[in-house]
């Protein structure tokens, strides 16, 4: 870092570059006058890699020159002529004396690493998971987009030879850390700093603190150095270990870690790798442990990501300081927001009390939180609810003290999956120094680095703004949750609001420590803003619920708004004369506090659209599964849950989809999600069996459902169809699920193939059991579904023992809706002693209303065919081909 907290632009692209591109107009969002580094003398045997279609500047050794560039675009030195024996794929550079390169500067003596390809093999784009973070990278990119972690440090069965911290000297001019044993840099040939041809001798002959006598380092160590700078490894020296057999890099069904390639076990979670087929066993594990994976030694329980003797600091280039990190579109003109005109870090930022050194906790309190300009209120309502409980906000950081180097590690938990984020602690400033955007009191980082992890796991700090409590509850926690609705749905088949057993669910909710946030004036809710704004209250904003409280009678919940100020002025709100000086006493003891305020329960059901319930459970058990929602029948990509319950136990589902923040507009609509459980009726030859439970069907992020189970076997199935009919043709683009299981006991869980036509048997066994029955003629009854379906289910049953139904449904009036069958007008000739799913129509899309019509008619006929009720040698009318086959084909009574 140079004086005064600015930038050298030089070492920032040459020390943090990853793969891609740097963005143009990066170098303009550090502040002036820069300074440039004095250049770095290295020898003739400088590293020479290549990434894809780019080449290295051996002055800067900026990596990511285009081949058409005749001169390095951060130091202009002139390119130097390619070796015609070089190869333009492989990522691997040979690092080591002159003597020991080829005349034509090959890599013919490394081994043949798994993963890595050779000049004369095809190069194939796959993506691989980070070793460091578990991210799932495209193939293209040699280096972690998030942490920098190495592809070939990913992909490979070598296994982490990194230096231990005293078993090193960093290299002052290139930072490479080099064996104790070595008196120059394996890179640069620069002289150690306690080497006898160095600046600072060291003829004491002490050994230094904490270092490792020569012959007392572990034997890995004396034979290969795999190093990895600036996302690229390079092997140095030594002898050539055998090469391992080629396998593939897995990943764990029960936590989603992803493994290096040799591993037997999870390094995670120590769950035993098991077969490439799709049916595994797996045990659930306690959720402390699958969200804090500090609590055991692993890839990311800490953060080591320059030498401790380096004073660099470190600059997230994958998020950058720019515009780029802030705004969907950078270029368009900004509106209240952009007042950010640099980026600081913590030091150089002006806070309220400058007394205090910052920290990242310092006992972090819900009164601790400020929301800045942007309306994320929905994730500050959440941390606010989650520091209440300050072991879960701690859960969330992985360093606790204030790093040197300026980078943190955050654990979030995005659409049902744990990823680790790595981010920098330069953070949006306007011009007088001030944080622009969220902040902690008492100069705290925990909350402006969360937010800025969050951001960039959605792409930019815009994509922030709107959204409900429920969706920071479950991306800080990763547990289940549940939303409450506090106003009667506008379609007639839905149910009826109970407001006592709202008040019961809330009640049990805070008794069993469960977290919760509401929702005001969203939703379908008709607002006054100017009634609102009377009564103190921010529609379409989000509050915490801290306390729910019945005394006297009296039904009190206490709230607080993330901004810290703006409250409640009806009953009830602090200088509101309802208060007695008993009650005034119990529930206020320590005064009024900005922001927060007690508020009957009365007026929550009459400005508030929900409650949203985080279900933090101790001592449960979690198991996260993976698998595709195609858009058809397709028995090839459906996948189905085995769950064996061995002793009664409560279980929790939860069933997530791709979230929606990464774009302006997103490019696909949200799914409708329902997740199903049956009793499985054949444990050799599992099948749809007794429904036992199910969630409601919802266009939303996800959706869930729970059920105290006994001890049996159940299956589990995951539904959507407002997907289907829309052009989704290549596996590759089929949208992807995470389901959730958390469990008061230990339960196995297996994901298998599913049984032939289980679509239209989980939909037929469903709609028995909750559909609304009519009886359309003697031998016949229809079956209609709606009630929390977002749609319409229509099936026929046919108990003629020689007599088929001809059945025309017409749904053309409907609107908003999309249908199964892709027409909303069908006719079918359903077979003796068969049933049949005739159509399913499913909400388009979750922001607007939708009509559902339908008009059924029937006949009987003494044969098969439609006959004149639709084409000649026809039984389906849109014909039901293979794609939707698995769910409309008629099905014999059982």
């Amino acid at each position: 870092m140079l004086p005064n907290g600015l930038f050298d632009v030089n070492f920032f692209f040459k020390r943090f570059s990853m793969v891609g591109s740097v963005p143009k107009g990066i170098a303009s969002t550090f502040q002036r006058p820069f300074r440039r580094a004095a250049p770095v003398s290295v020898s003739t045997d400088t590293i020479e890699f290549y990434v894809g279609r780019m080449w290295a500047c051996k002055k800067c050794n900026f990596a990511f020159n285009s081949l058409s560039s005749q001169a390095c675009e951060v130091c202009l030195q002139p390119q130097s002529p390619p070796s015609v024996a070089e190869p333009r794929v492989t990522t691997v550079a040979k690092v080591g004396s002159p003597e020991s390169r080829s005349p034509e500067g090959h890599m013919d003596d490394l081994p043949d690493l798994p993963g890595v390809l050779s000049p004369e093999h095809d190069y194939v784009e796959l993506k691989w998971a980070c070793k460091k973070c578990t991210l799932l990278n495209d193939g293209s990119s040699m280096a972690c987009v998030v942490c920098g972690g190495s592809k070939l440090r990913s992909i490979t069965q070598v296994e982490d030879l990194t230096l231990r911290k005293g078993e090193f000297w960093a290299c002052p001019l290139c930072t490479l850390r080099n064996p104790l044993s070595e008196p120059r840099c394996m890179a640069c040939k620069a002289h150690s700093a306690k080497s006898p041809a160095g600046p600072a001798a060291n003829n004491t002959g002490v050994v230094p603190r904490g270092a490792v006598p020569k012959q007392q380092h572990p034997k890995r160590h004396q034979q290969k150095q795999v190093v990895r700078r600036g996302g690229n490894a390079a092997r140095h020296g030594g002898s050539r270990g055998p090469t391992a057999p080629k396998r593939q890099p897995w990943q764990c069904l029960k936590c989603t870690y992803a493994n290096k390639a040799d591993s037997v076990a999870c390094e995670m979670c120590g769950n035993t790798r098991g077969a490439p087929a799709a049916s595994l066993n797996i045990e659930g594990r306690l959720v402390e442990r699958a969200s804090r994976f500090s609590e055991q030694p692993s890839p990311i329980s800490t953060i080591d990501l320059f030498p401790a003797e380096n004073c660099d600091v470190f600059v997230d280039d994958s998020f950058p300081p720019n515009d780029h990190s802030l705004y969907y579109q950078p270029g368009k003109q900004q509106q209240s927001d952009g007042v950010v005109v640099q980026w600081l870090r913590p030091h150089q930022i002006k806070a309220s009390n400058d007394a205090l050194e910052w920290v990242v906790f310092r006992d972090p309190l819900p009164s601790d939180i400020s929301q800045g300009v942007l309306g994320n209120c929905w994730l500050l309502s959440a941390l606010a609810v989650l520091a209440e409980r300050q072991e879960l906000i701690e859960n969330i950081m992985v360093q606790h003290e204030i790093n040197s180097r300026g980078a943190y590690q955050v654990r979030l938990c995005k659409d049902g999956k744990w990823t680790t984020i790595v981010v920098d602690d330069l953070l949006p400033c306007d011009e007088k120094c001030h944080l622009v955007y969220s902040q902690a009191k008492r100069k705290q980082l925990w909350v402006p680095l969360i937010e800025k992890a969050v951001a960039k796991i959605h792409g930019c700090y815009e994509a922030l703004v709107s959204g409900r409590a429920i969706e920071g509850l479950a991306t800080l926690t990763g547990a289940p949750c549940e939303s409450i609705p506090l106003q009667p749905s506008s379609l007639p088949s839905e149910e009826e609001l109970d407001k006592d057993l709202i008040w019961a669910q809330l009640l049990s909710s805070r008794g069993a420590g469960f977290l919760m946030g509401a929702s005001c004036g969203g939703g379908n809710m008709k607002v006054d803003e100017d009634e609102y704004h009377r009564k103190g209250l921010r529609p379409r904003h989000a509050y915490s619920v801290l306390d729910v409280r019945y005394v006297d009678g009296l039904r009190l919940l206490r709230l607080r708004n993330p901004w810290g100020h703006y409250s409640w002025k009806g009953d009830w709100a602090d200088a509101s004369s309802t208060w007695t000086p008993q009650l005034r006493e119990m529930l206020m003891p320590k005064g009024a506090s900005d922001g927060v305020f007690w508020i009957s329960f009365d007026d929550v059901l009459k400005y508030f659209d929900c409650i949203d319930i985080c279900k933090v459970h101790k001592n449960w058990t979690e198991t996260r599964l993976e698998g595709t929602l195609p858009p058809l029948a397709s028995m090839q990509h459906l996948s189905c849950v085995l769950l064996t319950v061995l002793e009664p136990t409560e279980v929790e589902f939860t069933l997530f989809q791709e979230g929606q923040r990464n774009s302006e507009k997103s490019q696909r609509s949200q799914l409708d999600l329902c997740i199903v459980m049956f009793r499985t009726n054949n444990q050799a030859q599992p099948g749809i069996g007794r429904l036992v439970e199910h969630s409601k069907r919802q266009v939303r992020g996800f959706v869930s459902c729970h059920k105290m189970l006994e001890q049996s076997q159940y299956m589990v199935t995951c539904l959507a169809f407002n997907h289907w009919h829309t052009g989704i043709e290549d596996p590759l683009q089929f949208p992807e699920y995470v389901l959730s299981i958390h469990s008061s006991k230990h339960v196995l869980v297996e994901q298998i193939a599913p049984p032939s036509y289980v679509l239209a048997d989980a939909i037929i066994s469903l709609t028995l059991v909750k559909g609304q029955r009519h009886e359309g003629r003697e031998g016949m009854t229809a079956y209609y579904l709606t009630k929390g379906w977002a749609g319409l289910v229509v099936m026929v049953e046919n108990r003629h023992e020689n007599k088929w139904i001809n059945v025309k449904c017409d749904c053309q009036e409907s609107y908003n809706v999309v249908s199964t069958r892709g027409q909303l007008r069908t006719v079918d000739s359903v077979p003796p002693l068969h049933r049949q799913v005739i159509i399913v129509l499913t909400q388009l899309e979750g922001s607007g209303g939708f009509a559902i019509a339908h008009r059924l008619t029937h006949r009987l006929a003494n044969s098969v065919g439609l006959h004149d009720w639709g084409p000649s040698n026809t039984n389906h009318w849109p014909l039901i081909d293979s794609k939707v086959d698995g769910l409309h084909a008629p099905r014999l009574i059982t």
